[in-house]
């Protein structure tokens, strides 16, 4: 159990990383290829601090949906019902 949330932890992480960098990329396109004359106009890390905020929203509000089904299913008396449920 472990290793496959370690596992979806590292693949969110990644996805969020390759949607920051388009974005970033998108905004501010290198057109010098010198790197010391290039300056970065976003500030990098507030931008990964608010994906990082709205992905831990969206992972909570994902884990109170969850909880609502579970509710659900325990208050269900109905065989069939449960199964629909599920």
């Amino acid at each position: 159990m472990y290793d496959c949330t370690l596992n979806d932890m590292r693949a969110t992480e990644a996805e969020l990383l390759r949607m920051m960098s388009f974005f970033i990329n998108k905004v501010e396109p290198l057109q010098d290829t010198d790197i010391r004359s290039v300056f970065p106009s976003i500030d990098r890390l507030g931008f990964a601090s608010d994906a990082v905020g709205c992905e831990e929203e969206y992972q909570r509000a994902k884990l109170e949906l969850v909880f609502c089904y579970l509710e659900c299913y325990e208050h269900t008396c109905d065989t069939l019902e449960q199964q629909r449920l599920i």
